[in-house]
């Protein structure tokens, strides 16, 4: 991109540039994070199935935000098309037309956060199938195991920030076994 600003209207085609730039790049978790440093980071499977949920949880209310925060800002641009086409008041005129345009401006943001939310929402539907459905008897049954774990890690020095992080991400073949287990013993 190669682009100077020289003037304030320059930074709309500018803004353009970038959101269509970064419109496909992770803002929030990329899949490599939530893979490795959200669910891989739980000591069980119980305990990826309840952080994955949470994080579609969050996804899904972020989506709902974004859906009804349109549907608002929508009746506030009808409000300001009809103020440009009834009023005789030339300020409020004035006023309406630079409500819209930044309303509109904004838009490309809002719909590169929508895609990050749908995109990670994705990942975490796919991650969430590899898992059997929990109830609250079998969660609760992993919790000692998940925090034995957790709390032994802990003694061995691995609890602690970079050490840990590289073990969540040697962990994904492990782990996958530790879920196929569960799986067997679930079905016993």
């Amino acid at each position: 991109m190669d682009m100077t600003i020289s003037k304030v209207e320059d930074t709309e085609e500018l803004l353009t540039a970038i959101e269509k730039k970064f419109f496909d790049i992770p803002f929030e978790n990329s899949s490599f994070q939530n893979k490795n440093f959200v669910i891989q980071a739980q000591k069980t499977p119980a305990r990826a199935y309840r952080a994955i949920g949470l994080k579609m949880f969050a996804k899904l209310n972020a989506i709902k935000e974004l859906k009804y925060g349109r549907q608002l800002e929508d009746v506030d641009l009808d409000e300001y098309r009809h103020t440009i086409a009834s009023s005789d008041d030339t300020f409020s005129v004035r006023r309406a037309h630079i409500e819209i345009a930044k309303a509109l401006e904004g838009r490309g943001y809002t719909d590169k956060l929508l895609n990050d939310a749908i995109t990670e929402l994705n990942f975490l539907l796919n991650e969430l199938k590899k898992y059997p459905e929990y109830t609250r008897e079998s969660f609760e049954l992993e919790e000692q195991q998940h925090f034995t774990v957790r709390l032994n890690s802990q003694l061995q020095a691995k609890g602690i920030g970079a050490l840990e992080s590289m073990d969540n991400m040697r962990i994904g073949e492990t782990y996958d076994k530790i879920l196929e287990t569960t799986e067997k013993l679930a079905h016993k």
